[in-house]
């Protein structure tokens, strides 16, 4: 029989908050399910640098078109072609980090890495800034 409180959630902090942790998942003794929710976790980033990576490409072919549709093949081309080679930068570098982060998680020494996400958000404002210029200097 079981004592007072021992089937009772136990309060662990994570990252600032605070959460219900069954005994069996804070004990390391039940990891099964925490590795597997962490390699689920792992899947569903994964399917979101996917889809940012077909977000971009499909933009740039956008882009491209409508350039080609208006008459402005020279910048749109080169802006359409931006954003494709930044949505495959996107797609092989989401690729690797779900690779590496499946072996830590596996291996159980996971660290993240801040360098993958950087590169698209450096990207994607450099491109993002380099429109406006274009769109500012067009009208002048």
């Amino acid at each position: 029989m079981a004592g007072p409180g021992k089937d009772l959630p136990v309060e662990r902090s994570f990252e600032g908050g605070k959460r219900p942790v069954s005994s069996e998942e804070g004990s390391g003794g039940g990891t099964g399910g925490t590795e597997a929710r962490e390699h689920l976790a792992n899947e569903r980033t994964l399917l979101a640098w996917v889809r940012t990576g077909v977000g971009l490409i499909s933009f740039g072919l956008v882009v491209e078109r409508i350039g080609a549709q208006v008459g402005s093949v020279g910048s749109s081309g080169a802006f359409g072609v931006a954003l494709a080679v930044l949505g495959c930068l996107t797609l092989i570098m989401g690729t690797v980090q779900f690779l590496r982060s499946r072996r830590g998680i596996a291996a159980g020494n996971f660290v993240p890495a801040v360098a993958a996400y950087m590169v698209v958000v450096v990207g994607s404002l450099a491109l993002a800034g380099t429109f406006v210029i274009y769109v500012l200097l067009g009208d002048l």
